[in-house]
């Protein structure tokens, strides 16, 4: 069964250790030359040298978080949509393999394989970023992207998009319809992963006379309020009091108001990669379950 299903996936297989390859030698180049580039070099020097290294492929790492969903059309959707486009599930179905058991399989190793290609992604990745250590571009939790695109999140959304796919295929068995609803599926998990990330444990609350450079530290910004001077919390202050041309936060830290700062320091990181990785599991097994249960009450 693992022979007959790599071979009917061998071209999806090929392809995506093609590109990762490709993408990692890229990435292994690019860090060689950020190295080589930043050695000798500090204070605004090196953060001139980092930021232009940064830049040549920090678009490509911004949207390395739709990458599953290219698992999930041309991985999941196919593995039974085409099968009932084809009509090949009456052969599939009727031999001593039962179709439960078949679909099982098929899942668990394609779903192991996209598993290991997305953990695979998320180390090329994660070496990459180290070669900005000590900056503000090796930041790996304060930025979505780069967070959904490391660790064990990383395995963890190629494996839910592809179940996606395989859910899609399985209740409306057509390749269009069913890449279609993987797509919608797919984006409004994501939107709703990345807007609630924060939710994942309590945020550490900071008092400062100046606002937190989120910008220049690994941190996960959960929202910002103010301390007025008879030291209650509010979450909005009129900006008349200040007027120009004194500075916004001069004038408040004056006016006797500070800042507070709710942020997940970056020691959380693998708390919040454990516990995404978590959801998105729990997704893939009901989207699984789903995909089963369509599968083992279709008549033949």
């Amino acid at each position: 069964m693992f022979w007959l299903t790599i071979r009917q996936h061998r071209i999806q297989l090929v392809v995506t250790a093609a590109l990762l390859a490709g993408f990692g030698l890229v990435l292994l180049v690019h860090g060689i030359g950020t190295a080589d580039a930043a050695a000798g070099l500090s204070g605004g020097d090196l953060e001139a040298v980092l930021a232009e290294r940064h830049q040549v492929l920090g678009l490509v790492i911004g949207w390395l978080p739709a990458v599953p969903l290219l698992v999930g059309l041309f991985w999941g959707a196919p593995v039974l949509a085409r099968e009932f486009e084809r009509g090949t599930h009456y052969l599939a179905w009727t031999q001593t393999v039962p179709r439960g058991r078949w679909l099982l399989l098929k899942l668990a190793w394609l779903g192991l394989l996209v598993t290991l290609a997305g953990l695979a992604l998320g180390a090329m990745v994660t070496a990459w970023t180290a070669t900005f250590a000590g900056t503000r571009f090796a930041s790996r939790f304060g930025d979505n992207a780069v967070f959904a695109s490391t660790g064990v999140a990383a395995g963890a959304w190629w494996l839910f998009a592809f179940m996606v796919g395989v859910a899609g295929g399985a209740v409306l068995r057509r390749m269009l319809p069913a890449m279609a609803v993987t797509v919608a599926v797919f984006l409004l998990a994501m939107v709703g992963v990345f807007t609630s990330r924060d939710e994942y444990a309590e945020p550490a609350r900071v008092v400062s006379d100046e606002p937190m450079a989120m910008s220049t530290v690994d941190l996960l910004p959960a929202g910002v309020a103010w301390v007025d001077p008879a030291g209650r919390e509010v979450e909005q202050v009129d900006g008349a009091r200040c007027p120009v041309p004194r500075t916004y936060w001069d004038c408040m830290r004056d006016a006797g108001y500070r800042v507070v700062s709710y942020v997940h320091p970056p020691d959380r990181y693998w708390h919040f990669q454990w516990t995404e990785a978590g959801i998105l599991l729990c997704g893939a097994v009901l989207l699984a379950g789903v995909a089963h249960q369509r599968v083992a009450r279709r008549s033949v």
